[in-house]
């Protein structure tokens, strides 16, 4: 176990013998951290935060603030940090609320950008890419492989799907479906997310199916709803396709039960 002279460890802390605890920074009792986790200097983790095995945390960091909820009463609620994650300078993380789940979660290898804020109650899935200066409200979900970029701010309860990419700078007031790209305040699809469906080795046909069905809903829709040209989707030859299947579902829980394009929103009230 390496902790530096200088850092300020609580004895009742959980530390793993591989791990690194760098100079002038803290960690408070609850915490665990797991083998191989390196805490460059001045990081802060505190409250019941368990950051998962070879995660680095960068100067200025705080890892199990309190949240800024109005509604919080110091319930003991957490962090939990997947495995091999980079959580960059000055970011902060909350910690859960009673009304949300108790617990904030970061999936493995997210990487967090500097300066970037994670509420309370938010869950990121693997792969995650948060970039410098965004900034997540309260309960908010991002799936698995999705990007937020820089100077992006995320409006509480709103889910991002799995490989949408978020443009810089945009305000993201509702849901944004999967597979696609989005930008603006508010957000608007703008297309296909390409890139992202061929590093995470989508065939060539399941990435056509992905671009016809954007142009369906948002380029060729004659003024038709949503819900009528998802309901022609599935009753064509197209929904054997496992991204087709995924998108239509995805829109049609949207449509259905969301409240201003926010689904948990809607699950809340």
């Amino acid at each position: 176990m390496a902790i530096h002279a200088l850092a300020v460890v609580d004895p009742k802390a959980e530390i793993h013998e591989d791990a690194t605890v760098g100079p002038f920074s803290v960690v408070g009792a609850g915490v665990t951290l797991g083998p191989h986790v390196e805490l460059r200097n001045h990081a802060t983790v505190y409250g019941r935060s368990v950051i998962g095995e070879g995660t680095i945390i960068y100067p200025g960091a705080v890892v199990g603030s309190d949240p800024q909820d109005l509604k919080f009463r110091g319930e003991d609620s957490c962090v939990l940090v997947g495995k091999h994650c980079h959580i960059h300078e000055c970011v902060t993380i909350s910690k859960g609320t009673a009304g949300g789940g108790m617990e904030t979660v970061i999936g493995d290898h997210a990487l967090i950008m500097a300066y970037a804020h994670i509420a309370h109650d938010c869950r990121l899935a693997e792969r995650v890419v948060i970039g410098n200066s965004a900034q997540l409200a309260g309960h908010v979900v991002v799936e698995r492989k999705a990007i937020v970029s820089g100077l992006v701010g995320v409006h509480h309860f709103v889910t991002i799907g799995e490989l949408a990419f978020i443009g810089a700078m945009s305000g993201v007031r509702q849901d944004v479906p999967p597979y696609l790209m989005a930008e603006g305040v508010p957000t608007e699809p703008r297309g296909v997310n390409l890139v992202g469906l061929r590093r995470d080795g989508w065939s060539d046909e399941d990435i056509q199916a992905a671009k016809d069905m954007y142009r369906r809903l948002y380029k060729d829709r004659g003024g038709q709803p949503l819900a009528r040209i998802v309901e022609d989707i599935e009753a064509s030859p197209a929904s054997s396709l496992k991204p087709v299947r995924r998108l239509c579902a995805w829109m049609k829980d949207n449509l259905v039960h969301a409240i201003k394009g926010r689904v948990l929103e809607a699950s809340r009230h």
